[in-house]
């Protein structure tokens, strides 16, 4: 009788079994760690943070009328009174976050005003020079504001606009909407909605909305946080930008405090080539902020009037008319006197100023780019960037009442029309070669670039 033959399992084939079951279950406990960690807000270090699921962390559950408050009819996540956590910083300006979408894209408007020019509200909001202004299109001149910022299309939709005529405060609706525009206006709705003066969106500063009356009239948010109705289209108004980003937008960095903002975009700055629309630099020991950027050149404006001893120094447009001249007047001051008190005198190059003018009843910022003159100093003009941030100076605009009438930015932060001969104080603009070096700094006010030469150059 022959015996049974008694397969045996070797000690190798023991070992490769044991190594997959391993392998099996290291994988699966590494998923569920994984998984765990993303379940109770922690994020492996692989995978990209949604600058979205950011935000809605901060949800406000026990008080719906201030914080991140969830609408739930809606599915909006809306920011609602005063909070301090809804900084987004974006190609050289704070921005706070209003509001996430039912589709997870995230509306935000500047902290602060950007330009002071004419609305021509006259025929509605989508045909006005504003929002010609902030978006580009096929109307020559367009999108001055959008060509401020970089990489559009990965980060911006379509923001959704408030469109309803409102005629009655009692009765503030958003019944019409649009997403035509990347960029629009705060409209009264949002505001509102927000808290209104008692929230974030009451910076202490005029500005206005996007929302008009029966008659394309606009309203405007005064610097206690108050709602007014413009009387009129031909008054000039300060722009406070809004856009939306992306669902898909990717958080770098930052907690949404001012200090520490949210950023979705770090660049290296090495030069001035590099920097942003917005970004301060110093020079001789005082600020400028970047108006334009050039293909070889960057305008800058000085952020104070011009002083000496703490003294403001005041100048006269003068000449024999209202067209800029380096041969009279504030023309010749700024590119001798004052050009030559700053060191870095011989990285200032000659760039364009626009001088032309608007007409009676038309006061369409694009007709400005009709004449210009060529200079390394002068001063902005209606449109350009930062031309709001100080008042009581000249400006390049030139008077359509008469040759002899140049216009200021008075007091009250209005274009004012007067005589040559009067003396006003002096933002000076300059351009400045785009291959001077940055040093130091991060480019906001309480650390501005420190610039200077490259070594080679400078020998």
């Amino acid at each position: 009788m022959k015996k049974k033959r008694v397969l045996k399992i070797t000690p190798v084939l023991i070992t490769l079994n044991l190594l997959v079951l391993f392998a099996i279950g290291g994988f699966y406990l590494s998923r569920l760690i994984k998984y765990y960690k993303i379940e109770n807000g922690e994020t492996p270090e692989d995978t990209p943070i949604i600058l979205v699921d950011e935000i809605k962390k901060k949800r406000s559950y026990l008080d719906d009328t201030k914080g991140l408050v969830l609408d739930e009819k809606t599915g909006k996540y809306i920011y609602k009174g005063e909070v301090d956590d809804n900084y987004i910083y974006y190609s050289g300006l704070y921005y706070r976050i209003m509001e996430v979408d039912e589709n997870n894209n995230i509306k935000a408007i500047s902290e602060e005003n950007v330009t002071l020019m004419y609305p021509g509200f006259k025929n509605g909001y989508e045909e006005s020079h504003i929002n010609k202004w902030l978006n580009k299109s096929d109307k020559q001149y367009s999108g001055v504001f959008e060509d401020t910022l970089e990489m559009t299309e990965k980060f911006l939709v379509g923001t959704s606009f408030c469109s309803d005529s409102i005629t009655d405060m009692e009765n503030i609706t958003c019944e019409e909407k649009n997403s035509d525009n990347k960029i629009t206006l705060l409209s009264l709705y949002d505001y509102k909605l927000a808290g209104g003066k008692s929230s974030y969106l009451n910076n202490k500063t005029t500005f206005n909305l996007g929302t008009l009356n029966d008659e394309n009239l606009s309203y405007y948010v005064n610097e206690e946080g108050d709602i007014a109705l413009q009387q009129k289209d031909n008054r000039a108004i300060y722009v406070r930008p809004v856009l939306t980003f992306n669902a898909d937008t990717v958080l770098l960095k930052g907690n949404g405090k001012k200090p520490t903002p949210y950023r979705i975009e770090l660049k290296p700055i090495k030069s001035l080539a590099d920097a942003y629309v917005g970004n301060y630099l110093k020079l001789n020991g005082e600020n400028y902020r970047v108006v334009k950027k050039l293909e070889d050149k960057v305008l800058v404006v000085k952020s104070e009037i011009i002083k000496q001893d703490e003294t403001p120094i005041v100048v006269n447009f003068g000449g024999s008319n209202n067209i800029y001249t380096l041969g009279a007047g504030i023309g010749k001051y700024l590119n001798n006197t004052y050009l030559n008190t700053l060191e870095l005198k011989d990285s200032v190059v000659t760039g364009e100023f626009y001088n032309g003018l608007l007409e009676v009843g038309n006061y369409d910022y694009a007709l400005l780019k009709s004449s210009k003159v060529n200079a390394k100093v002068a001063m902005l003009t209606m449109g350009d960037m930062f031309i709001n941030e100080t008042n009581s100076v000249l400006t390049m605009l030139r008077g359509i009442e008469a040759d002899n009438i140049v216009y200021s930015i008075d007091e009250d932060g209005n274009y004012f029309g007067d005589v040559l001969s009067a003396k006003y104080n002096v933002c000076p603009a300059l351009y400045l070669k785009n291959d001077l070096l940055v040093n130091s700094g991060v480019g906001i006010v309480e650390s501005p670039f420190e610039i200077g030469v490259n070594d080679e150059e400078g020998q």
